[in-house]
């Protein structure tokens, strides 16, 4: 399948992406194809928006980012063959997880430079922002004050921060190296009004603090050995009618990836459990499939859930 060039280049800083993807890959054209050929003018129009945001991130340093997210993709690969032999994750535990992964700085260095760009590549991380930026963040109400939990590429962070209807925005995080990440980050993404961000396991967080009015947790549940814990603690977090925007995968092996779902409704499951009414759901397969055959083919799906605290 031949890329539709010709389409990318009305938007030039997407094309200029994928064009170094194309240049360092090869064989991900077909790929890159499948995933934006069809695509329509407006979505394409989203996604160069958040490609300029992703360029902002990378520098001069494009290449290299593609570099590592073909290092990246390859991991992949041999996680979901693992998942495809014994119908479950690798990994199961934090432990292995951090002696694997989080301790690795080279590793971890490489793999978070990937899933940038699988912001861009990936249609259902970029479908997750369009549903943030476009859904979630216009229903907030004036003077927000606003928590992200995780939040490190900076870039749903970096979109509540600008947002002139936000009052505060706050980020936790377990790891210090990764704060200064996303502080370096919010600030190549120009956002020049302070962010306040804080040294804090969400598994620890101090429960009924009720003090924001909204908050996201993004591809974080996955990593956790308790993620309704998480939940809960968000929710004793929040305000009385507090809004919650969750972004969890089912079927969806990771080097990291550790607490597995397989349907969406053990999400929809999760989230009540944790005493949150859920107002929408949205289910958001992989590039290249329909959610039923998705579904049918155990592929993975974002499941993206906007909840609220009663």
């Amino acid at each position: 399948m031949l890329l539709d060039r010709e389409k990318l280049a009305r938007f030039p800083h997407l094309a200029k992406i994928v064009s170094a993807q194309v240049e360092s890959w090869p064989d991900h054209t077909k790929y890159l194809a499948q995933r934006f050929n069809g695509e329509d003018p407006s979505a394409l129009a989203r996604t160069e928006d958040l490609s300029r945001l992703v360029l902002s991130l990378t520098g001069d340093k494009l290449s290299q980012y593609c570099d590592d997210y073909q290092w990246m993709c390859v991991n992949f690969i041999e996680e979901e063959k693992y998942f495809r032999r014994h119908k479950h994750y690798r990994l199961n535990t934090f432990a292995d997880a951090y002696r694997e992964v989080y301790s690795n700085q080279s590793y971890m260095s490489r793999y978070v430079n990937g899933i940038l760009l699988s912001q861009v590549f990936w249609h259902n991380h970029a479908a997750a922002m369009d549903l943030f930026r476009a859904r979630f963040l216009p229903r907030l109400p004036e003077n927000y004050r606003h928590l992200e939990v995780g939040p490190g590429h900076g870039l749903f962070l970096s979109c509540a921060a600008a947002d002139p209807r936000c009052a505060a925005a706050i980020g936790w995080d377990v790891s210090a190296s990764s704060i200064e990440a996303t502080r370096a980050a919010l600030a190549k993404l120009g956002i020049a009004r302070p962010v306040t961000l804080i040294l804090q396991d969400v598994l620890l967080a101090p429960p009924q603090r009720g003090e924001f009015d909204s908050a996201i947790i993004s591809e974080v549940l996955e990593h956790l050995e308790e993620p309704q814990t998480a939940l809960k603690n968000l929710h004793g977090s929040l305000v009385s009618g507090g809004w919650l925007f969750v972004n969890v995968p089912i079927n969806s092996p990771a080097p990291d990836h550790i607490f597995m779902w397989r349907e969406p409704d053990e999400i929809r499951t999760l989230v009540e459990q944790s005493g949150f009414e859920i107002e929408e759901l949205h289910l958001l397969p992989m590039t290249g499939y329909s959610v039923e055959r998705a579904l049918q083919m155990a592929a993975s799906i974002s499941c993206v859930v906007f909840a609220r605290r009663p």
